[in-house]
C-alpha cells in the first residue's frame, strides 16, 4: 500500500517536531549557520504556515501567491 499523502487542506496535522526535524535538515543541507537567531526564525515561519490557515494567508498575500479556488472549496467542503 502506498504512502498518505498529506494535502493541503491537511498541513495541521503535522506534528511541531516534524516539522521542526525537517526545517534542520534544510538549515543543514544549506549551510546555514543557524535557522533560528533574535531576528531570522525560519522553524516558526514554517510551523506558522503549515499549522495555521490565516497566517498562510497572509504569508501567500506578502508574496503575492494567489489563493486556488479550488483548494478553498476543498478545505471547506464548498462547490
Amino acid at each position: 500500500m502506498g504512502k498518505h499523502l498529506i494535502h493541503s487542506n491537511e498541513l495541521h496535522l503535522i506534528q511541531k517536531e516534524r516539522i521542526h526535524r525537517e526545517v534542520k535538515k534544510m538549515v543543514d543541507s544549506l549551510d546555514i549557520a543557524a535557522g533560528s537567531t533574535s531576528n531570522f526564525n525560519i522553524y516558526q515561519v514554517v510551523e506558522m504556515y503549515f499549522k495555521d490557515i490565516e497566517k498562510r494567508r497572509q504569508i501567500n498575500h506578502l508574496l503575492d501567491i494567489q489563493e486556488d479556488n479550488y483548494q478553498l472549496a476543498e478545505e471547506f467542503g464548498v462547490e
